[in-house]
């Protein structure tokens, strides 16, 4: 069995100016526990740390334990082991909007930060390298069959070396699979499963592969508790390969009534998916649910949410501490 490094799942929401961070430890592979069927409830305490004024957005999941994150067009390094900020220079573009990635080459072990226009069409991205003497933004050229535009909310997902995030290729008008490898800093595409609709689907690592889940029943973002999530699983990138899987709805951990709702917000490395389970405009607690085992891990937000409403939770799974000084 493969063993990663501790891994944790980092929750966080912005409240006036300050984002409240939690951290949900997580199991280090799905045979951690006996596999019977079991509920555990957990409280979990956090801190809070100022932010910068203004508009915020979470670019990136955590890679190798730094989050991107940007205000104002601004890109920023957020490093939640050590709660330091790094504001990165502005790159100089003609576009209005941006769309940052994260990726870590862990031959070099180095972190990169892409950026390409978000929802427009260019031949040209932006990498930038974080280091000791930090490097300027570089222009490299996508080549003309893999010019492509990014849809709003695509998320990157960095596996193995490579981002890989959805966009559509503007010759064919199709939604692919986008890869960009951190090292070499070039691009690919990978064909998505012909029944899968890019606007109900969002990239995960499920088992440290890249997969595609589709969340059944969406309402507002949300889904009720009843339905499956289907995964489509990448087996091949060069054969455009995907396997697919239905996962088994949460039957326990998650109170009757019309009012709750759950949000899927990824999986663990443990085979873990996590869900966001609220009421109304109030998060309650977090999920995580081994459809396996058929065990349910709930953890209560307690010591950060009292007297306080959430209205938008960002949670990043398969965290790991970062102490290095980029």
């Amino acid at each position: 069995i493969f063993e990663y490094p501790q891994q944790s799942l980092l929750v966080c929401f912005f409240e006036n100016e300050k984002l409240f961070v939690a951290s949900i430890p997580q199991l280090r592979h799905s045979l951690e526990n006996s596999k019977r069927s079991y509920t555990c409830y957990q409280s979990i305490y956090g801190y809070h740390m100022e932010f910068p004024k203004g508009y915020v957005n979470f670019s990136t999941e955590s890679v190798q334990g730094l989050i991107c994150l940007q205000e104002s067009g601004t890109p920023i390094v957020w490093n939640p082991s050590t709660r330091q900020l790094l504001t990165l220079p502005k790159p100089k573009f003609s576009w209005n909007d941006v769309k940052f990635f994260l990726g870590y080459d862990p031959v070099q072990g180095k972190h990169k930060v892409m950026c390409i226009p978000l929802c427009r069409v260019s031949n040209k991205c932006r990498v930038l390298t974080l280091g000791s003497a930090q490097e300027s933004w570089r222009s490299r050229t996508i080549k003309s069959r893999h010019k492509h535009r990014s849809k709003i909310q695509s998320s990157g997902r960095c596996i193995k070396g490579v981002v890989y995030y959805i966009a559509q290729i503007i010759y064919t008008r199709v939604w692919v699979v986008m890869s960009f490898d951190v090292k070499s800093e070039k691009f690919d595409m990978i064909q998505l499963p012909s029944d899968i609709n890019h606007d109900k689907s969002v990239l995960i690592t499920y088992e440290g592969r890249l997969a595609c889940a589709r969340v059944c029943a969406m309402k507002g973002g949300r889904i009720r508790g009843e339905r499956c999530t289907t995964l489509c699983i990448l087996e091949d990138t060069k054969k455009h390969k995907w396997s697919r899987k239905d996962v088994l709805p949460v039957h326990f951990g998650v109170p009757p009534g019309l009012t709750t709702f759950l949000r899927f917000e990824g999986c663990t490395n443990a085979g873990e998916f996590i869900y966001e389970v609220s009421g109304f405009e109030m998060v309650s607690y977090i999920l995580l649910y081994d459809p396996v085992k058929r065990s349910c891990r709930r953890f209560e937000l307690k010591g950060i949410t009292e007297d306080t409403s959430m209205y938008v939770l960002h949670a990043f799974p398969n965290h790991v501490e970062n102490h290095a000084n980029d």
